[in-house]
């Protein structure tokens, strides 16, 4: 991990973010973190904290009820062992915003080998729904594989790729004779789910038409992009800055090819969320470093 040099003279005494104050106390609440997996919605946080306790703890969810380990109401933190399940909320800036205050702690209570991997759900391109994609790499809709950081009044062209060994591990282990497919791709960040990602069915009327949208996502089918999402991009430029590995889990809820309302009843989709969170837990239960 390679950590801001400025921290270690700067004597934080308080994350505004996370609303922790930096005791002995709150910072042994984040020591002996290995894998820290991130979703968007609180309740999946929860959820899958519930899944990891019955898993790798053999813990029923009737006997457990996962405690988050923050103050805050702008993001969720569990903690099962040496995993964390934290939510991030939506959008490339929330994402990144997190990612500073949990990477911070996570530093000062001695953490140095980290993995982060996100999990959560996207549009599918020219893919069944309910395949789940683990992104290799990230792309702006403009096509270029850097997110522009703000820096001021100057943007840092970050590079966008996830760490290759992680993502091809996880896509290894996952087991035969799984009912969905899970598949190795590229994926698109987009900063508005709606013109963003090209729909018609947004507030506002878009300024494209049917006909260059559909060459747009013959074009990005043609170069390995298999999903869109909101948060990937961030999430990788976030982890080549402090060489932490990285990669995304994200099931597929609808074939943008085909349109864009999500037709799944709600039973399906909440399959479909479960099958990007089995996924992440296929390749922690091949882990021999789990706590």
């Amino acid at each position: 991990m390679q950590i801001n040099s400025l921290l270690k003279d700067l004597k934080e005494k308080y994350l505004y973010l996370l609303e922790l104050e930096l005791t002995d106390e709150i910072i042994g609440k984040f020591s002996g973190i290995k894998y820290v997996l991130l979703q968007g919605s609180n309740d999946r946080a929860k959820n899958l904290a519930r899944k990891l306790a019955l898993r790798f703890a053999k813990v029923h969810p009737d006997f457990f009820e996962p405690k988050d380990i923050t103050p805050t109401s702008r993001y969720k933190i569990y903690r099962v062992g040496n995993i964390l399940s934290v939510s991030h909320g939506m959008g490339n800036t929330s994402v990144i915003a997190l990612l500073h205050d949990l990477t911070k702690i996570l530093y000062y209570a001695g953490n140095t080998d980290l993995e982060y991997i996100r999990i959560g759900t996207s549009g599918g391109i020219g893919v069944d729904p309910g395949t789940v994609v683990i992104t290799e790499k990230a792309f702006m809709p403009n096509l270029a594989d850097y997110l522009p950081l703000p820096s001021l009044d100057r943007n840092i062209n970050t590079p966008t790729c996830f760490n290759s060994r992680l993502a091809n591990e996880i896509h290894k282990v996952q087991p035969r004779g799984l009912d969905f497919q899970v598949i190795l791709a590229n994926t698109i960040a987009a900063d508005d789910f709606y013109l963003g990602q090209g729909r018609f069915d947004g507030a506002i009327t878009p300024k494209y038409d049917l006909a260059f949208r559909t060459q747009y996502l013959e074009k990005v089918r043609a170069l390995g992009i298999r999903n869109f999402e909101m948060e990937s991009t961030a999430l990788a430029a976030f982890c080549n800055q402090v060489e932490i590995p990285a990669t995304m889990l994200a099931v597929t809820l609808v074939n943008r090819l085909l349109g864009d309302q999500v037709t799944a009843t709600p039973k399906e989709l909440a399959e479909f969320s479960d099958r990007s969170q089995l996924v992440a837990i296929n390749y922690l239960n091949t882990k021999s470093d789990l706590i």
